[in-house]
């Protein structure tokens, strides 16, 4: 079994889990060998993704985010998203993590990283940023370095349960998203964290999710399927899974499941198949917990929506 082994990693961090520190020692290592290695990368993804939802957004029937309040669930080690969402004239935004892994270091690299990718957000911002996104917006990003959130109207608290957000009054945001986050909350949090989006949301406002529903460990071990951990039972994937990379094993219907009784309507629907994926689980022998899902269910890598709280 070689050193990239997936199960070395899922050993290594069910014991940092446990150790005072380690999660400080796990950030460090996706930073020197994980996934946030090539930086300028990451943050092109991310933009990628920001991209993604906007045109979800378009798709919902919404030609811009200009004076929305949003609130952003997991913010992770730096807040691209919520930047993009300001350049394109949005605020105020609130962002929250259950945990504090934002790092000011990597927000002011993030910063400079992203003057390179305002053309694609350009398009998306309201009129009155988009006819000069060279000058002004290469500004409000050098500001955002130099005043801190303030200078993107961006709140970020953390460590803050995004299912307990007492100090927010009721109907007070436009949107609710998150980003490859709803995959690691545990299955019992996710009726709670959708009921409380339906709690601070405007009537008429928007939640949007995009879920990446497929083995992490796929990422760090190439010699295994994004579909891997459908042959494990629950008994043995607690082995694996530990609090620094929890993940649910949810399928796509589980998370349109979940929005629907909380009372949201399903406006846009988009799911993906990673390649080799169908394959893959044409050979996977299924763990019992997974067999009432059909094939289309399964297969799914990834599954991204909008859902609207009715008036």
């Amino acid at each position: 079994m070689g050193l990239r082994h997936w199960r070395y990693k899922g050993l290594l961090q069910a014991v940092l889990s446990r150790l005072p520190g380690g999660g400080w020692v796990n950030d460090r290592l996706q930073l020197w060998v994980g996934g946030l290695r090539n930086f300028e990368d990451n943050v092109r993804r991310k933009v990628g993704d920001w991209v993604g939802l906007m045109r979800y957004l378009r798709s919902a029937g919404c030609e811009g985010v200009a004076g929305w309040r949003i609130l952003e669930i997991g913010t992770g080690w730096y807040p691209t998203l919520p930047v993009c969402f300001a350049l394109a004239g949005a605020g105020p935004i609130l962002t929250v993590d259950l945990n504090r892994h934002v790092k000011e270091a990597l927000t002011f690299r993030m910063l400079r990283a992203l003057g390179a990718h305002l053309d694609a957000i350009a398009p998306w911002a309201a009129p009155r940023a988009r006819a000069r996104p060279k000058a002004d917006q290469r500004g409000r990003v050098g500001r955002g370095q130099a005043a801190g959130w303030s200078a993107c109207q961006i709140e970020y608290r953390a460590p803050q349960d995004a299912a307990r957000l007492e100090f927010v009054e009721p109907a007070s945001f436009d949107m609710v998203y998150s980003n490859s986050v709803l995959e690691h909350v545990r299955p019992e949090a996710i009726p709670l964290l959708m009921k409380e989006s339906w709690r601070v949301l405007k009537p008429g406002g928007l939640m949007v999710h995009a879920v990446a529903c497929n083995d992490h460990y796929a990422h760090f071990d190439r010699s295994i399927s994004f579909l891997n951990y459908l042959q494990y039972t629950e008994k043995q994937w607690r082995r694996w899974n530990n609090r620094l990379n929890y993940q649910n094993r949810l399928r796509a219907p589980d998370f349109l499941r979940y929005a629907r009784e909380a009372g949201f309507r399903i406006v846009h629907e988009a799911r993906a198949v990673r390649p080799g994926s169908r394959e893959a689980l044409a050979k996977l022998r299924l763990a019992p917990e997974f067999r009432h899902y059909s094939w289309e269910d399964l297969v799914a890598t990834s599954v991204d929506f909008v859902a609207r709280k009715q008036p």
